[in-house]
């Protein structure tokens, strides 16, 4: 099954070993076809053959019959074999003329006895045993003719009987040179139709990857465009190349379908990022007029309040109040203004910053704002220095114990550390409060997301300082992430060693 990315991404599509791919698949199943194909057309082949070799076998035992059974005349009884005493039939002279092959049995059977004879590969006359004999007349079938094996070194023979009065004669010729031709025939073709598969499943296997190869560069292409940060910024997509005038017409039309897709989407997102772009200098534009009013807004109301002796008390809490107002939207307002900058590229100025230093100053700040919580900070020995923008970096671990320190009772307890790693370092800030709830925790970074129990205009919250970290930390090709659970909640940021390059 295809794998999604754990931050969101396109699904990566990774195919088990066990999957073929499109062009294996009409391959095997063609070589399976004709290997099917042939086989059948083998078996009918040999089958008809054989039977035909058979019948030619039938046919001269058919004439070698005939002949034995103009020698023998009714109430003759068998004699030697060689030999002709009285009415006897000398069955060795029945050998002698044409038909008789090698390898060929005579049997003649009346009421004076049972006699056989067989021709070795000399051509000398043989007797046959009382065991033969009986292997070959035992269990006759109905049919004039039958497959038997004598025995004592003698091969499959073809055997036929025929009557006349009460005489019987059975003649047999050995399957040998059928079985010899048909075995020839099969590993001919076998040997053919295997250089057959072969030679077809190499042109098959080439000329599909030849109509393919367009199908493939739209795969290489969709591809290229799942690994292509999509979320924000300006998006160039490729698009996928057009195929040869040869391509059958249902992949030109899907190479068509898809560049025009990719057009439109392309298109959509040029749309969104001009928007984007707007309503971000929309967003700095504003942030950066708006902080002299609220700037003299503030100036005004302090200087008003200062001359409270002349003043209702209504009035006292009024100005008090626009006061505080104004120091909270100015804090929006610079909120706004930065994250506007640094979606921009802005606002990064690097150099080595020695995390540690920077680290137990933002804890001690902490400790002042906050003494009703246990402030920690645990630093290993010897002096971590990356390479970032530390007013910025400042800003994230500022963010980070404010949000630990306003959304966590009184009394707890938390602890900031840093950890070494091969080519980051990573910083954690743990508190045991009571925990984040879990289906707020995907949109917890988001800008304005704010917890319902947080809402408070007495927390001063403006939603968006877990922002600002991700956005900072972004900027420095770094990672945030949190893990909470009630008594243990822990935000996790892994910035690189190396200097990152602004984005």
């Amino acid at each position: 099954m295809p794998r999604t990315a754990r931050n969101g991404s396109a699904p990566r599509f990774e195919p088990r070993p066990s999957q073929w791919s499109l062009r294996t698949r009409i391959v095997a199943v063609l070589a399976f076809t004709v290997i099917v194909l042939s086989g059948t057309i083998a078996a009918i082949g040999l089958t008809s053959l054989r039977s035909s070799l058979v019948d030619q076998l039938d046919s001269e035992l058919h004439m070698l019959s005939s002949r034995v059974m103009f020698a023998v005349e009714p109430g003759s009884g068998p004699g030697e074999p060689g030999q002709s005493t009285g009415g006897s039939v000398d069955l060795g002279q029945i050998f002698d003329g044409p038909g008789a092959s090698a390898g060929s049995i005579l049997i003649l059977a009346n009421s004076a006895g049972v006699s056989g004879i067989t021709l070795d590969s000399a051509f000398s006359v043989q007797s046959l045993s009382v065991e033969q004999l009986t292997a070959i007349l035992s269990d006759w079938p109905d049919s004039a003719s039958r497959d038997a094996t004598p025995g004592d070194g003698l091969g499959g023979y073809r055997f036929l009987l025929e009557q006349r009065g009460d005489s019987t004669v059975v003649v047999g010729v050995p399957l040998a040179p059928v079985e010899q031709t048909i075995s020839s025939l099969g590993v001919t073709m076998a040997i053919v139709a295997i250089l057959g598969c072969l030679g077809l499943g190499s042109l098959a296997a080439w000329y599909i990857r030849h109509e393919l190869r367009p199908l493939e560069r739209v795969a290489a292409t969709a591809e290229s465009i799942a690994r292509t940060p999509l979320e924000r910024g300006a998006v160039d997509l490729e698009r996928a190349d057009a195929p040869g005038e040869g391509a059958a017409t249902e992949v030109r039309r899907l190479v068509s379908g898809f560049n025009a897709m990719i057009d439109q989407v392309a298109q959509a997102f040029g749309a969104r990022n001009a928007s984007e772009e707007k309503v971000r200098r929309f967003v700095a534009d504003a942030s950066h007029e708006l902080r002299t009013p609220l700037a003299s807004i503030r100036g005004y109301s302090e200087l008003t309040r200062r001359m409270s002796d002349d003043l209702p008390p209504d009035a006292v809490y009024a100005l008090g109040r626009i006061e505080s107002e104004s120091v909270r939207m100015t804090s929006l307002v610079e909120d706004l203004l930065l994250l506007a900058r640094i979606d921009e590229g802005q606002e990064l100025e690097l150099r080595p910053v020695a995390l540690g230093e920077l680290i137990a100053d933002v804890v001690n700040d902490a400790a002042a704002a906050g003494p009703e919580h246990e402030w920690s900070a645990d630093l290993p020995d010897g002096t971590v220095t990356i390479s970032g923008d530390p007013g910025r970096l400042q800003q994230v671990l500022v963010n980070l114990l404010a949000n630990a320190r306003v959304h966590t009772p009184a009394g707890t307890r938390v602890t900031i550390s840093l950890q070494e790693l091969p080519d980051t370092v990573r910083i954690i800030v743990a508190d045991t409060g009571p925990g984040i709830p879990e289906a707020f925790l995907p949109r917890l970074f988001e800008r304005f997301t704010r917890d319902d129990s947080s809402r408070a205009r007495a927390t001063g919250s403006t939603g968006l300082g877990l922002a600002i970290v991700h956005a900072i930390v972004h900027a420095h090709h770094g990672t945030v992430g949190v893990r909470s659970a009630p008594g243990d909640t822990r935000f996790s940021v892994e910035l690189p060693r190396s200097s990152p390059t602004p984005s």
